[in-house]
């Protein structure tokens, strides 16, 4: 019932914040890839529109590249996951909500701007339902905000690989990088979100 829900309400204003936060989920999977190769973060950014950039220095390129839409699935399915263990989900809820204010204040920028305030704001109201809601709420939290994170590597995907205008993608730039042709990464990409999602189908939701 709920993946129905979400699917339907996608396009819709209900769930534009939750679009902008998998956004933000997207760029710490790049981040996160910069630091486990040695590289370093310089800011990360959020627009209103569902944008978002990570600007990294040193690192290997290819793997950060490739790490912000398999990282918000790999992330999806870990918040999945966790939503399946009642007896952490209150910790995990307040620990997502810490991180992204330690995040936040360590790496959003400019200050101020939209990202920031969005991103401090969001941080805050998932720390505050981990702290002061029942296990059952944050357990639907991560449910909610896993299945998000898995879906929207499946619809941006599409959308930003079959585009027909000369916006530069993590795909695009892959190509640059590499010389393998953009489409093939986002093949790749939507074949590795719907394998995962199958095959977790019944695990996981």
């Amino acid at each position: 019932m709920l993946i129905l829900g979400v699917v339907l309400l996608w396009d819709s204003v209900v769930l534009w914040p939750v679009r902008v936060l998998i956004v933000m989920f997207h760029e710490l999977g790049h981040a996160t890839a910069a630091w486990l190769t040695g590289g370093t973060v310089v800011e990360i950014g959020l627009s209103p529109n569902e944008g978002g950039h990570t600007l990294t220095q040193g690192g290997s390129r290819p793997l950060i590249l490739n790490a912000g839409y398999l990282g918000s699935l790999a992330f999806g399915m870990a918040l999945l996951a966790a939503a399946r263990a009642s007896r952490v989900t209150r910790g995990v809820v307040t620990t997502l909500g810490l991180v992204l204010a330690t995040i936040t204040l360590g790496y959003v920028r400019p200050f101020l701007s939209f990202g920031f305030i969005y991103s401090a704001a969001a941080a805050v109201a998932i720390a505050t339902i981990g702290l002061k809601t029942s296990a059952d709420t944050c357990r639907f939290t991560l449910r909610f905000l896993g299945l998000t994170s898995v879906l929207y590597a499946l619809f941006d995907i599409k959308s930003d690989v079959f585009r027909l205008d000369e916006v530069q993608t993590d795909a695009t730039m892959l190509a640059s990088e590499t010389g393998v042709p953009a489409l093939v990464w986002g093949t790749m990409w939507l074949a590795l979100s719907a394998a995962a999602l199958w095959r977790g189908r019944k695990r996981l939701f």
